[in-house]
C-alpha cells in the first residue's frame, strides 16, 4: 500500500513539474513573441501601411516610411528608407528599425529584414476583407484590439449605410473600372478590375455586375473586347495631367456609357490607394453612380 501511495506521490510529482514546464515554455515564447512597446521602433514599407499605422495611433512609434507616403501629413516628415522596390537596407540599421509592416507580395523584403534580426508583421488589402482583417493582425500584434475592432466596425457600419443609400428597385447594370491606361489618346487598351480584388468589391456593394470578374484581379483589355463587353458605366480612375479632358480619350468609342455620358472620372489619388480609406474610396463611386443613375 505504502508502496503504491509512493508511486502515486511520484506520478503528481512529475506531471506537476511537467505542467509548470510547459507554462514557462508558454509564457516565455508570448513574451519572445509580443512586441515591447517600449522599445519598439517601426517602419512601413508602403503608403497604404504607413495610412493604417496612422489610423491605428501606431504612428508614436513610427521612425521611417518610405518615399511616397505622404499621407497624412506628419507622414511626409518621418526618415526615408526607399521606395517599395527599392528598399534602402542600410538606412534601416542605421536606424535602429527593430519592427517592420509590410505587404504580403514583398517575399525578398521580407527574407532581408528578418536576415537582419527585425520582427516582420505582413499585411495584405487586395480585397475589402483584407483590408479588415489588416486590423485584426495590427490589433493582435500591438495588442490595441480596442482600437482596430472599433474602426473595423466603423468601416463596416459605413458599407451599411451606403448598400442602403442605393436607389431601390433599380435593374442591375454592368460596369468596367479602367485602373490604368494611356491617358491623352484614343483608347486601344487599358488595365482593368478582373475579380477578386477591391473594385470588384466595390461594384457588387453597389449592385453592379462586373463582366470582367471572372478574370484575374488586373486584366489587360483591348478595344475589341470593351466593344463586345458594352457596359452600361465606365469608371475611368484617371492619372493623366488634366481630368477635364479625360472624357475626349473615350469620345470616338461606340459604346453605350459613352453615348449616354456615363463615363465616370475619378481622379483622386487616395481611390488608388486600397487601405484604411476605403470607407470613403466606395462612399466616392457610390456617391458618382447614384449622381448619374439620377440624371
Amino acid at each position: 500500500m505504502n508502496k503504491l501511495k509512493e508511486n502515486y506521490l511520484f506520478f503528481i510529482t512529475i506531471l506537476l513539474f511537467i505542467i509548470i514546464f510547459i507554462l514557462f515554455a508558454y509564457f516565455l515564447l508570448q513574451k519572445n513573441n509580443n512586441i515591447d512597446k517600449s522599445i519598439i521602433r517601426l517602419a512601413s514599407l508602403s503608403p497604404s501601411i504607413t495610412e493604417y499605422i496612422y489610423d491605428t495611433g501606431l504612428d508614436k512609434y513610427l521612425i521611417a516610411d518610405t518615399t511616397y507616403c505622404n499621407y497624412p501629413e506628419d507622414a511626409k516628415h518621418k526618415e526615408k528608407i526607399g521606395s517599395f522596390n527599392d528598399v534602402n537596407y542600410e538606412q534601416i540599421a542605421k536606424l535602429k528599425i527593430n519592427t517592420a509592416i509590410i505587404q504580403q507580395n514583398m517575399q525578398a523584403q521580407k527574407e532581408k529584414l528578418e536576415s537582419m534580426g527585425i520582427k516582420v508583421i505582413e499585411i495584405n488589402n487586395n480585397t475589402i476583407n483584407d483590408i479588415l482583417n489588416a486590423y485584426d493582425i495590427l490589433g493582435n500584434e500591438f495588442n490595441i484590439k480596442n482600437i482596430t475592432d472599433k474602426r473595423k466596425n466603423q468601416i463596416q457600419e459605413k458599407i451599411e449605410n451606403i448598400k442602403k443609400s442605393l436607389p431601390k428597385n433599380k435593374k442591375e447594370n454592368s460596369a468596367v473600372i479602367s485602373i490604368f491606361r494611356n491617358y491623352g489618346s484614343k483608347i486601344s487598351t487599358f488595365t482593368a478590375a478582373g475579380g477578386n480584388n477591391l473594385y470588384n468589391d466595390i461594384l457588387e456593394i453597389l449592385n453592379i455586375d462586373n463582366p470582367l470578374k471572372n478574370f484575374p484581379p488586373y486584366t489587360e483589355i483591348s478595344k475589341e473586347s470593351i466593344l463586345k463587353i458594352n457596359p452600361a458605366f465606365i469608371f475611368d480612375m484617371y492619372h493623366g495631367n488634366d481630368y477635364k479632358d479625360a472624357q475626349k480619350d473615350w469620345a470616338d468609342m461606340p459604346l453605350k456609357a459613352v453615348k449616354n455620358n456615363d463615363v465616370i472620372i475619378l481622379y483622386e489619388n487616395y481611390l488608388s490607394l486600397p487601405g484604411p480609406r476605403i470607407d470613403l474610396i466606395i462612399e466616392k463611386f457610390a456617391h458618382e453612380y447614384i449622381s448619374k443613375l439620377n440624371d
